[in-house]
């Protein structure tokens, strides 16, 4: 009960204080009796209850229609329409067209409203109800690497409406003098615009929204936008709340461990509980000395590897915490399985480029959790940049959208391009820190490698000569690899531009270590980069044969920006397809079945194959 005493409290505390502050969190959590969100958070806001409900007719926003509407959250009597404060704080990496506006408006009749505040893509608006209308255009300029969040205020003190942005003063408007607005049958309103990302949500965009009865100064609004600036940078979700910033996040099962990793927004103590049945009888204590080995200053990302497990068997486990500051929360009960027998049938989910999208995250996750994997791969860009300066791509996007899954499935990554510092990717993985590595499971072999890394992949290369060592000793049934980068694909211009002519069928670089791939026998290769789908052929020396060749499948379709492919068909190319996805394997033995899904769980692909036919 602690965690809901904690969101009380929060609330009394900034009513009492004159102000009205929101925050917006997706709710991605699984469905049925697997719903639950790891430890505190700050409750969404919801509609007051009221007997009689009037729908009020949209605002259309930017020529669209809202996708998402909050409305009549909060009591507004004690809001001032002659002198208040808005203030509007977004985080947007989609990179596509997408908005979110307030508003204080009638419930009753269509009406101008008393203020109404927005942002679309690059451009704000800020509006006062009045007679005539008091607007504010402004079009944000070039985005500087990194800057994907806005702290968008507006301020009116009864003379002038002012516009302010991260900080700074934008723009100021005299006010003529304007009858007094009644809010009787008023309501405030937040919409969401996101016609061009399906399933977004409105807390993907607008992470807070506070309004209050005065008009806040310029030095206070440069203070607010430093404190939420840097609760971003450093990863924290919520303001003055002890809660999970990632995680928790299972890594590298075996038949008889398993690894856990989480983070707190600050230093904490933890008692680790799990067992096969509940209540939990086994126990693992930690404190701040239990850091993960690479742990960097003023970090709180915490691990600890269970042991002497019961291979192939079903486990639940909690993660209590407390603070050094003495306040206490618990991850709630979570589970996972350890891994199979090699006699035994098994089946694992391929994901990839994940990036900035945790709302196609989500989608994927609870997708993927129906199917009940025994893992998860994911062929790299976790994030789209989320290297040692922009920590907030794990926290904001990265585990936003994929706790739910990976809290009960364990993960086994490869790095790609926009975790290619390794420095973050290190501290969350309890993997080899040279980022690539092997692992066994059931009757298949796993080699994960590190294609950041191109000399490597040349003969003589470091990387080279260790799959080659790796292939030669391996007796698996199976034999897969997987990296981040293309060795054949289609893609319209990652290689050249096929819309010219001059272009190349995949990396060449990446390409030179797959005589290693046809000469031990590696049935698949598994990569992303490319933000679409494609299965090849079976292919060796560079030629389609379909009794030795190697299939390579490209699955970049967990959340970045959607490619395209050449306008010709590939000589290799079996299956194409552009969208969001992901795909299963289900092994049995020597037989394996190859399924790929959209986002509405759509079969797009499908193949069999036995491992006694090559």
């Amino acid at each position: 009960m602690s965690r809901y005493f904690v969101l009380v409290f929060y609330f009394c505390t900034l009513w009492s204080a004159g102000a009205q502050e929101f925050w917006f969190w997706p709710d991605y959590t699984l469905g049925q009796r697997a719903n639950n969100y790891p430890g505190n958070r700050i409750a969404s806001p919801t509609p007051l209850k009221e007997s009689i409900v009037v729908e009020t007719l949209p605002v259309l926003f930017q020529g669209e229609e809202p996708t998402a509407r909050v409305v009549n959250f909060a009591e507004v009597s004690d809001l001032s329409p002659e002198r208040f404060s808005v203030e509007l704080w977004t985080v947007n990496h989609v990179n596509r067209p997408v908005g979110v506006l307030a508003t204080l408006r009638s419930k009753l009749v269509a009406r101008e409203s008393a203020w109404l505040l927005g942002i679309y893509n690059r451009s704000i608006t800020a509006a006062l109800g009045s007679d005539p209308l008091i607007s504010i255009e402004h079009q944000i300029g070039a985005r500087r690497r990194g800057e994907y969040w806005n702290h968008v205020v507006i301020t009116f003190d009864g003379d002038s409406l002012r516009l302010m942005l991260n900080g700074e003063l934008l723009a100021k408007r005299h006010v003529p003098e304007r009858p007094k607005v009644q809010l009787d049958n008023f309501q405030l309103e937040v919409a969401g615009y996101m016609k061009n990302e399906p399933y977004m949500d409105i807390g993907n965009m607008l992470k807070m929204l506070r309004v209050e009865s005065r008009a806040i100064s310029i030095a206070e609004v440069g203070k607010r936008y430093s404190d939420l600036q840097k609760l971003v940078l450093e990863g924290k979700l919520f303001p003055d709340l002890f809660h999970f910033t990632a995680g928790p996040y299972l890594n590298n099962v075996t038949g008889s461990s398993i690894s856990l990793v989480w983070e707190t927004d600050r230093p904490s103590d933890f008692v680790v509980e799990y067992g096969k049945q509940v209540p939990l009888t086994s126990r693992v204590e930690l404190n701040t000395q239990s850091l993960v080995p690479e742990q960097k200053p003023g970090s709180s990302i915490y691990s600890v590897t269970l042991e002497n497990l019961d291979a192939e068997s079903a486990y639940f486990y909690n993660i209590m915490a407390k603070a050094h500051d003495g306040e206490v929360m618990d991850s709630g009960l979570l589970t996972f399985s350890t891994a199979v027998q090699e006699q035994s049938s098994y089946m694992f989910a391929v994901i990839g480029d994940t990036e900035a999208r945790p709302h196609i995250n989500d989608r994927v996750a609870k997708l993927v959790w129906d199917e009940r994997p025994n893992f998860i791969l994911n062929v790299g860009d976790l994030t789209d940049g989320g290297q040692k300066d922009h920590k907030f791509e794990w926290n904001y996007e990265y585990f936003q959208g994929i706790t739910q899954l990976t809290s009960r499935v364990p993960a086994f990554p490869v790095p790609g391009n926009g975790e290619s510092d390794l420095y973050w990717y290190n501290q969350y993985h309890n993997v080899p820190d040279r980022g690539y590595y092997s692992f066994g499971f059931g009757n298949a072999e796993f080699f994960m490698l590190n294609s950041n890394l191109p000399e490597d992949f040349a003969p003589g290369g470091k990387q080279y000569k260790w799959l080659e060592n790796e292939l030669q000793n391996s007796k698996a049934e199976w034999k897969f690899v997987a990296h981040h980068h293309a060795p054949y694909s289609a893609d319209e211009d990652d290689y050249g531009d096929s819309w010219s002519g001059t272009f190349d069928l995949g990396d060449p670089k990446v390409r030179e270590i797959v005589p290693l791939y046809e000469k031990y026998g590696v049935n698949m290769v598994f990569f992303g980069h490319l933000h679409t789908y494609q299965r090849t052929m079976p292919i060796k020396e560079n030629k389609v044969n379909t009794k030795e060749g190697v299939i390579y499948v490209q699955g970049g379709g967990g959340g970045g920006n959607l490619e395209d492919f050449a306008p010709g068909r590939a000589w290799f190319s079996a299956k194409t397809y552009r969208g969001h996805h992901y795909f299963t394997i289900a092994i049995h033995g020597k037989h394996l079945n190859f399924k790929m899904y959209d986002t509405e769980g759509r079969l797009k692909d499908y193949f069999d194959i036995d491992s006694s036919g090559r």
